[in-house]
Order: structure tokens, then sequence, then C-alpha cells
């Protein structure tokens, strides 16, 4: 009789553990209310900006990040990132799934963190999602790399057919993408 009720008990309190092993800086409607877009990283000159974007497909894309000289060592979520079809599609399309997206899902076309320089910065990439009798799933894909002072980078996650990958480029000058070389 008291079964049921108990089991749900449970299940409630069991749940918010299963996600121990990362902490989870994302943006929620409850923290950060109705965001229309991310917010913005000024860079200076004692610390780098890394932009996260996706391209390629539509499906969202979680970010999540590892400072060096941070004392708790899990992975950091810092959100969901969608390609929302910018220069693809009609720039008013493109504009309102932007919109629609970071408003309701927490799902936005970019984030951007500051990283510590001179000492190793991870970012890991996940993409799910699907629709009706399909599914896609795609990483972890993991980039390490050491950030320079004043440098900006973007950190690319690239659906290539039926699978993906994540690079990361030096974008100080917006025109140009260096490829920067991932640490082991």
């Amino acid at each position: 009789m008291y079964k049921f009720p108990l089991m749900i008990l449970t299940l409630i309190l069991t749940l918010p553990g299963c996600k121990s092993n990362v902490r989870d800086s994302s943006p929620t409607v409850l923290n950060n209310g109705i965001q229309f877009q991310q917010n913005k990283v000024t860079i200076d000159a004692q610390h780098a900006k890394v932009i996260m974007k996706a391209s390629g497909a539509t499906y969202p894309v979680e970010f999540s990040i590892r400072r060096a000289a941070d004392p708790d060592q899990r992975m950091d979520v810092q959100g969901t990132v969608v390609d929302t079809g910018r220069g693809k599609v009609f720039g008013w399309i493109a504009k309102v799934n932007e919109t629609v997206h970071s408003a309701t899902l927490k799902h936005f076309p970019q984030l951007e963190v500051q990283a510590d320089v001179d000492q190793p910065f991870e970012v890991s990439g996940y993409a799910s999602g699907g629709s009706i009798g399909n599914g896609y799933r795609c990483g972890p894909v993991r980039s390490t790399f050491t950030p320079e002072r004043g440098k900006v980078y973007l950190v690319e996650f690239q659906f290539v057919g039926s699978r993906c990958e994540q690079h990361v480029f030096d974008v100080t000058r917006p025109q140009e993408r260096v490829p920067v070389a991932s640490l082991p």
C-alpha cells in the first residue's frame, strides 16, 4: 500500500545525484530569467576569450569546460548551443530561431567564457537530439589547448555527415581562422 509513494520519493531524492560528476553553470529560467541572448564576455589583457559554436546541423550541443587551476576538476556545463542557420537562411528566419531558442530553451547561437592564460583549458562538446523514430548522439568530443593573453578562440563543434568533430581556432583577427593544436 505504501510502496508506490515510497518508490517515488526514493527516485526524487536519488535523481539529482545522478549527474554528480559534473557541475552545471548553464543558464536557467529560474536563475537567469528570460534571456534573448547569451551574456557576452569582454576580453582583457590578463585573460583570453573562448567562444563555443556548432555548425553543420541543428542538433543542440552541450558545452562543458575545465580550467586547470580550478580546485574542483569536474567538468562545468556552460550551456547549450544550436546552429540557427544564420548565413544559410533568410536573416529574419535565423533571428526568430535564435530568439525562440534563447528565450524558451536556453539554446544560444554561441557561448562565451573567459579563460586563464598559460594554463590548459579543456572544452567538451556533446550532441544529442532527434525526432519521432530518429535519434542522434555524438560525443563527447574534447579539445584541450593553452590560451594566450589577449587572444580570442573559437571552439567549433562540427557535424560532418554521420559523425562529429571539434576544432579550435585562434580568431583574434576575425577575418582569419588559425587552427590551434590540441594538447594530448
